[in-house]
């Protein structure tokens, strides 16, 4: 069943990323004038308030734009994966997609995660549990922090859970032919996917780890929480090739060097069969064993690294943002 929220998105005649972009601007921009009407605003910038309330807050509202988008991308390049797999190597896998019961729970866990993280142990007076008090700009901050919450729990459970279907349809391919690694890319693609929409997240919640004050709890469980995410949304995809891979290499080394063995003798004659038994072994050794064991290659490396500085580039950027206006004001 496919979440209303994505029917919505595809509905929408502009592409995916647009939409979240926009509604980004819109939740962050009307959220910044609610605290500006607040006064939270200029209590930061006088430094009554420590920032971390106001960014916290904003970026909730950029999370309300982007979870549900990034979403929907992971749903969208899973089947793709499947498609491509099933065109190379003749089968007839279904795109599979997580129960939405699954995802409910997910949702829930992430919410409860979430408000956890972030209302409840940062605040020693234990507001959020005495709504009458709330003001305006606080009913507006949690109540955002529930969707982003409940999204953040489905987008993390899918990630993980579109991972290791993957790992299962490995094992589902026909004989691999080593010579031809580059027919298995679809697996290191879908893990660089994986981790770009959790860098994304890392960039957007970097500036969580600059001075968090009293939601240093949640900034560090939340930051944890995403280098792990990074971590096996990159390898879990791969896992299950890796491994056909390694056991067929090893597989393939042991028969050529059996037939190495066959003909050692032959190795210190002058016979002409040396150079049509032998030489041809030993090269096709030298060859496979050159073959890797996980199916990247250079582009794959070097967009992986490029998304993985881009991540942690963002939280060294924050510091520095911070510093000077610090030293501005």
């Amino acid at each position: 069943m496919k979440p209303f929220s994505h029917s919505l998105i595809e509905r929408i005649p502009v592409p995916a990323y647009v939409t979240g972009i926009v509604v980004s601007l819109v939740c962050f921009s009307s959220y910044f004038v609610i605290a500006l009407k607040a006064g939270l605003v200029d209590q930061t910038l006088n430094g009554d308030n420590s920032s971390i309330e106001l960014r916290a807050s904003l970026t909730v509202m950029i999370f309300i734009g982007y979870l549900p988008v990034a979403h929907w991308y992971l749903r969208k390049w899973s089947s793709e994966r499947i498609v491509e797999l099933n065109e190379r190597f003749g089968m007839h896998s279904k795109a599979p997609v997580p129960k939405e019961s699954a995802l409910v729970s997910a949702g829930i866990i992430g919410c409860c995660a979430f408000i956890t993280l972030f209302h409840i142990l940062p605040d020693p007076n234990n507001l959020f549990f005495r709504p009458w008090e709330w003001s305006f700009n606080t009913f507006v901050v949690i109540s955002a922090s529930m969707p982003a919450g409940w999204w953040m729990g489905r987008l993390s459970y899918e990630l993980i859970w579109s991972a290791l279907q993957l790992e299962k349809i490995a094992k589902l391919l026909p004989k691999l032919n080593l010579l031809d690694i580059d027919a298995y890319k679809p697996f290191a693609q879908h893990g660089i996917k994986n981790t770009l929409l959790i860098v994304i997240l890392m960039s957007i919640t970097g500036h969580l780890a600059v001075r968090p004050g009293v939601a240093i709890i949640g900034a560090v469980v939340f930051m944890t929480i995403m280098l792990v995410l990074t971590v096996m949304g990159l390898i879990l995809p791969m896992r299950g090739i890796h491994k056909r891979i390694q056991h067929r290499k090893a597989e393939e080394l042991a028969i050529i060097r059996e037939q190495i063995g066959v003909n050692r003798d032959k190795l210190f004659s002058n016979s002409g069969e040396l150079a049509e038994n032998v030489v041809p072994l030993l090269a096709l050794e030298a060859r496979v064993e050159r073959v890797p064991e996980w199916p990247f290659d250079m582009g794959s490396l070097s967009r992986f690294s490029f998304y993985l500085l881009l991540g942690l580039g963002s939280w060294v950027g924050a510091a520095l943002v911070e510093r000077v206006l610090n030293s501005a004001l």
